[in-house]
């Protein structure tokens, strides 16, 4: 091997060595293994059925309705977890807030009720 030829080999092995890194990750992706998309972590051993969410959400509509008048831009909305490991559909509430004040508020309200299903806050 000439001294010409060592940056050139050198090169090629670290792109053989990128390119087989991205195809690994890219498999690892694809096949679920490693995710990407977590907006909310919840625990998903603590989470209820969706379907008890939305009922939570209807019949429990006044204390929803208690936590939007907080803030004009506070909201509840019912969602579908991202729980691979279950066998059923997994849900919780998310409330978003714009301030501290909101947050601080919609925590007193959930402190003197009970929902009854997992709930996230989250600022806006």
């Amino acid at each position: 091997m000439t001294i010409s030829s060592r940056p050139r080999t050198t090169v090629i092995t670290a792109t053989a060595a990128f390119l087989a890194g991205v195809l690994i990750a890219a498999a690892l992706a694809v096949t679920g293994t490693i995710t990407f998309h977590r907006a909310d972590s919840v625990p998903c051993n603590s989470l209820t059925s969706y379907a008890q969410v939305q009922a939570a959400f209807s019949d429990k509509a006044s204390i929803i309705a208690r936590i939007k008048h907080v803030g004009t831009d506070v909201s509840v909305t019912p969602v579908k977890a991202d729980c691979p490991d279950s066998s059923e559909r997994l849900g919780y509430l998310r409330v978003t807030y714009a301030n501290d004040s909101e947050r601080d508020a919609i925590q007193h309200i959930l402190g003197n009720e009970e929902l009854g299903v997992y709930v996230t806050l989250g600022k806006r």
